[in-house]
């Protein structure tokens, strides 16, 4: 849609392309942080096989190119200040360096075919090695990067372990990679590649640093991981820079170029959407997953729990350096409770609470949410998904509300693992994503987390946060000006302590059912 008596012919606008698992949208902010045009149209995920999850490269290019030609034949290329292009982590690609053509389709982070490969490279001989070393490195020095690659694991949803896989197969693609022929890059990297008509092969900090290649302590790709262990080149992966900066520019619009301003992982700009700008600020987003993302401020953190230290995002010219994060993330949420609607549990997404509210409880029933795999508090690419606790007394409204609390506790269980390495509670959870629409979630994980849990009105999280970050790079607007304008909170959950008593006996419950389900593939 789009409202013409917002746009001035002397403003100047943002534009953000948001690319995400099922959809990819362009979002026209004005000045005051408001959108004020969208366009959108529908990604296809395709399953080659059971637990395949990829795209067409040439398919998503082709839809992201039109839909940001539609948003520009109604908002002038010459009237945007910045393009921002934010999208989801880790679905990675590869093409001819030379003709642009791509060698292999995005192979989704959802994507489960390198789990058996994953196992092995985790209990392989060559792995503890590297293991060990880095924590005989690590008593010799205290540094905390040899801390953290002591306890190295990959998973799926990593790129990494996507490319050895890929590797070992084809070791021809291998040869052409060392031979610099190839660009190896997720979505990002492809798409600002065919925006710029390959004059930038490039990535930012906050996406580069959850593949499984870079090291966020050195700020650079990691010749220990990528050379040393897997005896991949370096070459191949694009150049790293700051999150809000200049990215180059797009000519393929009539009336004029576009400057790129920013490149975003969908989680770090959604934390900065949130403006949880300053250390121990923390967001969740309900979305396809769960991502809770723990501001630690300008040091990385050493997890030694299973959550990953990331880079939130690197402005350039702010000296102080990069902002950094924890994440601990689930990949099955708002995809269970999609999956709930198509088994007949409720009508649709939005009546799934109506659904859970006309049962006091679940029943006894628990859904353990592991379609694509159990991340934390334990991280099993053979965990699956199912309900337990189901008898002759279950009704589908008892099903409908497992499935809801099922999020409350997946929930609970990254922050479990939060609290636990660090010793911190969140002061206050700030929620988005389609799922944070539910009232019933939202007080749940206030209940559950002791806390109290804010939903702001914009439900954009991730794309506004990418619309701050090109704005800063293209001047617009300053951090500290987005700091004290754009905060809105729609609805503060408060926790009550007699609800608490109830979803803590259960969640301990459910922590039994989920340890039933692992390993089952």
């Amino acid at each position: 849609y789009i409202c013409y008596s917002k746009i001035m012919t002397d403003a100047k606008y943002i534009a953000v392309l948001d690319v995400g698992s099922s959809s990819a949208r362009v979002h026209i902010y004005n000045e005051e942080a408001t959108i004020i045009l969208i366009k959108s149209a529908k990604v296809t995920a395709l399953h080659p096989e059971p637990l395949q999850t990829e795209y067409d490269p040439e398919d998503l290019w082709k839809v992201c190119k039109g839909i940001l030609e539609e948003a520009f034949a109604e908002v002038a290329p010459s009237r945007i200040r910045g393009l921002g292009i934010t999208v989801m982590r880790n679905s990675v690609t590869a093409w001819e360096r030379d003709s642009g053509k791509p060698l292999m389709p995005i192979i989704s982070w959802q994507d489960r075919r390198a789990g058996k490969d994953c196992a092995i490279w985790n209990r392989s001989l060559r792995m503890r090695a590297f293991r060990a070393a880095c924590w005989a490195l690590y008593k010799l020095t205290g540094r905390a990067k040899f801390l953290a690659a002591s306890v190295l694991q990959f998973k799926i949803g990593m790129p990494v372990i996507q490319l050895v896989k890929l590797f070992a197969e084809n070791p021809a693609l291998l040869e052409r990679a060392r031979r610099g022929e190839i660009c190896v890059g997720c979505n990002e990297s492809w798409l600002l590649w065919r925006l710029t008509e390959g004059r930038t092969f490039a990535t930012d900090y906050s996406c580069a640093s959850t593949t499984g290649m870079y090291d966020p302590f050195g700020l650079e790709w990691s010749p220990i991981v990528v050379s040393a262990l897997l005896h991949m080149p370096l070459r191949m992966l694009p150049e790293v820079w700051p999150t809000a900066g200049q990215f180059g520019h797009t000519d393929l619009f009539p009336g004029g170029p576009v400057d790129i301003t920013s490149i975003s992982g969908d989680q770090s700009a959604a934390t900065f959407g949130e403006l949880c700008h300053q250390p121990d600020q923390v967001k969740v987003t309900l979305g396809t997953g769960t991502f809770l993302d723990w501001n630690t401020g300008k040091e990385p953190y050493a997890s030694m729990k299973g959550l990953y230290p990331v880079i939130g995002w690197v402005i350039d010219g702010d000296q102080s350096g990069p902002t950094y994060m924890i994440e601990g993330s689930h990949a099955d949420t708002g995809n269970t409770l999609d999956w709930g609607c198509a088994m007949g549990f409720y009508p649709s997404v939005s009546e799934a609470e109506s659904a859970a509210l006309t049962v006091a409880d679940s029943g006894g029933v628990f859904f353990v949410p592991c379609f694509t795999w159990s991340a934390v508090p334990v991280f099993d690419p053979a965990a699956c998904a199912g309900f337990l606790g189901v008898n002759l007394g279950t009704s589908r409204e008892h099903m409908a509300r497992a499935l809801l609390e099922a999020v409350i506790f997946q929930t609970k269980a990254i922050a479990e693992a939060f609290r636990l390495e660090t010793g911190k509670k969140p002061a206050v959870l700030r929620c988005n994503g389609g799922v944070s629409a539910s009232d019933f979630i939202m007080q749940g994980i206030a209940d559950l987390l002791d806390c109290d849990v804010v939903r702001g009105s914009n439900r954009e999280a991730t794309s506004l946060g990418c619309a701050f970050l090109t704005a800063i790079a293209a001047g617009l607007w300053s951090q500290a000006e987005i700091g004290q304008r754009f905060d809105s909170i729609e609805r503060r959950f408060q926790p009550r302590p007699e609800a608490a008593q109830r979803l803590a006996r259960d969640y301990e419950k459910w922590k039994v059912a989920v340890q039933r389900c692992y390993s089952w593939y």
